[in-house]
């Protein structure tokens, strides 16, 4: 019965719309042309005939293009329609940002939903006229064939909309006369072309989005194709014919749902990167408007200058990159200042905080040096004479005394390619408690005395790395004025300048402040600061000495423990880490993307996993835990002892296959070590990861999002080892906790990588059977233990190692190899290496085959 009613109600359905399309427009079956019924609320034929008698007097629509302004402003028009839910969630985004768009929409779309282009205007955007339906090459047809196909739409979207559309873009077409002059006579003023095209194949992460908004010109005009993949003709350079046909390939695979999930993620990253860079959005009917804006900018612009220049000396920057010696400097900076009102900058602003940034979200395999006090020059020397010993490029930052007093020792900074930044007027704690404005005044008259010495920055620390509310409003505010819009305000993850350090020799300085039970390394992208004219040294040397042996032990280098048999504990030992210490302005600019290692953000709200009830997860107990035999199962029932699994293989079919997976965390020297040695065999492991380590919240001085994303990059999967290394007998309710927070807390940091799987590893590998019940309720699809567990963290040979894997490979199944990435794990990285060169020898007979678990196990 139930069947039959949904049957009924699909034919009413069927009907009704074979009724509204016979009643308003049809498909000639000979000619493929869409028809407006004579009948029909849409019927022009007399805007048709007035249109075909006007085509003689020879008058053309305006063409609206990419502008050539120094306003930074751009406009974002959409072409075609979606379905109505995806068109609210984008109108609302754009309601959110505060955007007004463009929407060019096909006439037979807007008659046949007038609903979803109502909804369009009543938010404030502009509605033009994408042509009946789409058609691309519109240049091969003919006047009479144009007219038709702007009239009929023109007359579709005035009923819709109730307004005239002025505004015309066609697809994929190029724009001749008959184009420009048909358009005129059917109504269109303005034609509107862009050589900027996106779809919902077009970035495949924020970062993508963020590059791609950074590099456009003033005045650009962004066009997102709503449905479909973009043509030879609207990639920004010439494609191979290859790629787009892989587009179109991945196009057909793609089903509507994810398209459309994928075109409201790529605006929704489009519309975070011009916020986030402080870009103003016109509407295309606006754009024309905007030379007229530019000309007045430039007339102010040159009052200004008068006005702070009266003398008309111009000051230029120097082509050496170097301090003049200029007297009236001081005087044109706050005549300069006087301009701008900061209040109105501030209440526009709307209290707005920019992070402060003490160390970078990066893969780049970098960090950086700050400085600050150049008034000891004996200091600033061994500064400068060590960073050339070491190879290293630091960031000194300068306030506005030293600008002026020492012109001559920032030189000599440039000199040696090292990098100045902002570094305000008030140094002492009195910045503490100045006003948000009068910050402002601070960062920009310093940034206004460098540029006029041609020193460009976009780094602003306050005072000795500190931070409160009214910086951060200030940072925030200040980068809405066009020439610091780049700005960011730095503190620091390091700084051995502290008092109970007085008199203390740089040796034990670092290995008190660089402890190696927390530090075996320093990270990719911190900050490490130091202060060059500290009363705190003894001597002038100490800073220099300091650096000479950070950058040696914790930079090139770094440590890990190595087990005594005999002694049983550990000793440590260096391995080589060869990260390089470069300046801010390096960090600030360098991006994550397909090509290069860099800048990427940690993902807000990431997609959680599903959860499962009770007796599902009981189910998946039998199918889906990997076992090991040594594990006790005393916890179970006799009957799901008896079907647990004991062996810990995965079944390959038969192939001869190994799964190197790797436990717990480590620091970036032993980490890094095992990542080099897969790279080197061009093979992929699994790593399960105790991800309190990588969580920016978790209150650890160390933890290591970038080393997380560098093993995620390097094509590995990941999985979990839970939150804190809590165990499987650990109270239920915390345990759930925990399990779902340690794959949040990952999938924030590579979330948009296809490497986070849901699988889990025990802690010990101990299991327990609620444990184990609440593993499968929170969302994970498998829990995996192994059948060879190494110990390799109280092994005292790489070879013992090596011999202790290959005794335990069990033929024709998938083995699932155990081993540690701790700090402990010395050996594990040498045997891996030699393993797999035998391996590829073939060592061991028959070669096998290595592999990540999400290679033979479903998703």
């Amino acid at each position: 019965m139930k069947r039959k009613s949904i049957f009924i109600v699909v034919l009413i359905v069927s009907i009704c719309i074979g009724v509204y399309t016979h009643k308003n427009y049809k498909i000639d079956t000979s000619s493929g042309k869409i028809i407006i019924s004579k009948n029909s609320k849409y019927d022009a034929s007399e805007e048709i005939k007035k249109a075909l008698s006007s085509l003689g007097n020879s008058k053309k629509a305006d063409f609206i293009a990419n502008v050539d302004t120094s306003a930074d402003v751009i406009s974002l028009s959409f072409e075609g329609l979606s379905d109505k839910d995806t068109i609210n969630k984008i109108v609302n985004m754009l309601d959110e940002y505060g955007i007004k768009a463009t929407f060019f929409v096909p006439g037979i779309e807007a008659a046949e939903d007038s609903s979803i282009v109502e909804t369009i205007q009543k938010s404030g955007h502009d509605i033009g006229s994408g042509t009946l339906s789409s058609t691309k090459n519109m240049e091969k047809l003919s006047s009479e064939e144009l007219v038709m196909d702007f009239c009929r739409t023109n007359k579709i979207l005035k009923i819709v909309t109730g307004k005239d559309p002025v505004l015309l873009k066609c697809n994929s077409t190029v724009y001749n006369d008959n184009i420009l002059k048909a358009a005129y006579a059917s109504g269109n003023k303005y034609v509107v072309d862009s050589n900027h095209y996106l779809n919902y194949q077009s970035f495949k992460n924020y970062d993508q989005a963020y590059r791609y908004v950074n590099s456009l010109k003033r005045g650009t005009i962004i066009s997102i194709k709503l449905e479909g993949v973009l043509d030879s003709t609207e990639y920004k350079g010439k494609e191979d014919k290859t790629t787009i046909d892989e587009q179109i390939d991945i196009d057909k695979k793609k089903s509507k749902k994810e398209k459309d999930e994928n075109i409201i993620q790529i605006v929704r990253w489009l519309l975070k990167s011009i916020d986030e860079q402080k870009k103003m959005v016109a509407k295309v009917s606006e754009l024309p408007n905007v030379e007229v804006y530019n000309n007045l900018q430039r007339i102010k612009n040159t009052i200004a200058s008068q006005y702070a220049k009266k003398d008309t000396l111009k000051i230029k920057a120097n082509k050496n990159n170097t301090l003049g010696n200029k007297t009236n400097d001081n005087n044109n900076s706050q005549n300069s200042i006087d301009l701008i009102n900061f209040n109105e900058i501030l209440e526009k602003n709307n209290k707005r905080q920019a992070p402060a940034v003490s160390e970078f979200y990066t893969t780049q395999k970098a960090l950086a040096y700050t400085f600050r006090g150049l008034s000891n020059e004996v200091s600033l020397n061994n500064v400068l004479t060590e960073l050339d010993k070491v190879n290293v490029k630091g960031t000194f930052f300068v306030t506005k005394d030293e600008i002026l007093k020492y012109p001559d020792r920032i030189n000599k900074i440039l000199s040696k390619g090292h990098e100045i930044a902002n570094g305000g007027i008030t140094a002492s704690t009195a910045l503490l408690s100045k006003s948000p404005e009068e910050i402002c005044k601070e960062i920009y008259e310093v940034d206004k005395l460098l540029k006029d010495k041609g020193i460009v920055t976009n780094a602003y620390m306050a005072g000795y790395g500190y931070d409160n509310s009214q910086i951060q409003e200030a940072l925030s505010a200040v980068t809405n004025i066009s020439s610091l819009k780049n700005y960011e305000l730095f503190t620091y993850s390091k700084s051995p300048t502290i008092n109970k350090y007085k008199n203390m020799d740089a040796e034990d300085i670092v290995f008190s402040y660089f402890n190696v039970n927390s530090y075996m390394s320093l990270r990719k992208g911190e900050i490490v600061y130091f202060r060059l004219d500290s009363n705190l040294f003894k001597s002038d040397n100490v800073v220099s000495n300091m650096i000479d042996i950070v950058t040696k032990n914790y930079v090139q280098n770094g440590y890990v423990n190595k087990y005594n048999e005999k002694s049983n504990s550990y000793s440590l030992e260096q391995k080589p880490l060869g990260y390089s210490v470069v300046t801010l302005g390096d960090l600030q600019k360098t991006f994550e993307n397909s090509s290069q290692l860099g800048r990427y953000n940690i993902i807000k709200n990431p997609v959680p996993m599903k959860k499962r009830n009770y007796e599902d997860a009981l189910e998946m107990m039998k199918t889906n835990y990997i076992g090991n035999v040594d594990v006790d199962t005393s916890d179970f029932t006799e009957q799901e002892k008896s079907l647990l699994d004991k062996g810990g293989t995965i079944d390959t079919k038969g192939e001869n296959v190994i799964f190197f997976t790797f436990d717990d965390w480590g620091g970036d020297p032993v980490v890094n070590e095992i990542l080099d040695v897969l790279n080197k065999h061009k093979v992929q492991g699994t790593f399960f990861v105790i991800a309190k380590n990588v969580d920016i919240n978790s209150g650890i001085s160390n933890a290591n999002p970038n080393l997380l994303r560098t093993i995620a990059l390097n094509g590995n999967d990941i999985g979990s080892h839970n939150y804190n290394h809590e165990l499987l007998g650990t109270n239920r309710e915390e345990l759930g906790k925990s399990l779902v927070k340690s794959y949040d807390v990952m999938n924030s940091v590579i979330g948009d990588l296809d490497s986070l799987k849901q699988y889990f590893r025990p802690p010990t590998l101990i299991l327990k059977r609620e444990g184990l019940a609440a593993v499968f309720e929170s969302g994970y699809k498998y829990s995996i233990s192994g059948n060879i567990s190494t110990h390799d963290y109280i092994e005292t040979s790489a070879q013992n190692l090596v011999n202790y894997i290959q005794q335990g490979l069990v033929k024709n199944k998938g083995n699932v190899v155990v081993m540690h990435m701790n700090d402990q794990a010395y050996y594990t990285a040498e045997a891996l290496d030699i393993f797999l060169t035998n391996n590829e020898k073939g060592v061991y007979g028959e070669k096998y085959k290595i592999a990540k678990l999400s290679d033979y196990l479903s998703n």
